[in-house]
């Protein structure tokens, strides 16, 4: 026994680390040795020292006595809570050799190396994308759990992510500083002038499984699937006629309006809508782009091919109601009634 307390004649031939008793040093020299014979019952860690396996065991009992002066955040351990304290006083002295971003935690940085090596450690097991943090991977979770916290507060739309909302909020203020070169249109975001400037450069990544016609966007193509799935939820309150898109019931309900702007410089005719205006000059440029595929002949309209196509297939919807005769178009059943009337004007 030493005679004289604190004195430390027991070094360690290691490290040079001295101890009061012989019997610590020997505790100590199973440190170097690996010697782990103090196992957590719980999860069965493994510990060189009895009172590192106490200070873990208080994990499993869920004790938190060791808080934060600055934020009261608590921590099982005093070590953890050192390691929190640094967080507060903003000194960040470990740096990315790569980047220059600073960290206050070394295991931090390591985290952050990932970025630049590409390592991605954190995969999801629903779609296999791969992260390289595990708070990127937990948000990502959200999306296939259709978690949205994150609300706006002006129209009430909802988001998974808070840069989500944040870039959402941008449009509620109006402001336009993306412009497209070659349109001088505005956008409110740059991935909306990403996707624009696709229209401009004639990229379509959306392609149609059943029919292969592609799109430059996505809403684009999901409008598309309504026509090969039948769907069409928006109706003409006049009439009510329905349509797969909006847009074009919005170009349906000029027909009632009766508005006809647009114009034929060459005859005077006016229609409700652009295209039929462009379809009607094909008559007087006498372009034909309809072909019939049996006997070669083409047509302006592709209505009017459809007609004639029941020439071919025999089709006669239009029959007389007198004698009973039956025609493949209504203009030949409107001549032939002019018999039973007496009429003849056709000859």
């Amino acid at each position: 026994m030493d005679m004289h307390a604190g004195v430390r004649n027991h070094e360690c031939d290691v490290c040079g680390k001295a101890f009061t008793k012989k019997g610590d040093l020997i505790r100590h020299m199973d440190i170097h040795a690996g010697i782990k014979n103090h196992n957590c019952v719980v999860c069965g860690k493994a510990f060189t020292l009895k009172g590192n396996l106490e200070r873990h065991m208080v994990i499993h009992t869920g004790g938190k006595n060791h808080n934060c002066d600055v934020c009261g955040k608590a921590f099982t351990q005093q070590g953890h809570l050192k390691l929190h304290m640094v967080i507060h006083n903003g000194v960040k002295n470990h740096n990315c050799d790569v980047c220059g971003k600073a960290f206050t935690m070394t295991s931090n940085l390591k985290r952050h190396m990932d970025i630049h090596a590409g390592v991605k450690h954190h995969t999801c097991h629903v779609c296999g994308r791969a992260f390289t943090q595990t708070g990127v991977l937990k948000r990502h979770m959200d999306i296939h759990a259709g978690i949205k916290n994150h609300s706006c507060d002006v129209c009430g739309k909802a988001f998974t992510r808070q840069g989500d909302l944040k870039l959402h909020m941008v449009i509620h203020t109006g402001v336009k500083n993306h412009n497209c070169d070659v349109c001088c249109k505005a956008f409110t975001m740059t991935s909306n002038l990403k996707r624009h400037m696709d229209i401009h450069a004639g990229v379509k990544h959306h392609t149609c499984h059943v029919c292969g016609r592609a799109f430059t966007r996505k809403g684009d193509l999901k409008l598309h699937m309504d026509i090969h799935a039948g769907i069409k939820n928006h109706n003409c309150d006049v009439c009510g006629k329905a349509f797969t898109q909006k847009g074009h019931l919005n170009l349906h309900m000029l027909i009632h309006t009766g508005v006809k702007n647009h114009t034929c410089d060459i005859c005077g005719k006016a229609f409700t809508m652009t295209n039929n205006l462009e379809r009607h000059m094909d008559i007087h440029a006498g372009v034909k782009h309809h072909t019939c595929h049996v006997c070669g002949r083409a047509f302006t309209r592709k209505g009017h091919l459809k007609l004639h196509m029941d020439i071919h297939a025999g089709v006669k919807n239009h029959t007389c109601d007198v004698c009973g005769k039956a025609f493949t178009r209504k203009g030949n059943l409107k001549r032939h009634m002019d018999i039973h009337v007496g009429v003849t004007n056709h000859t």
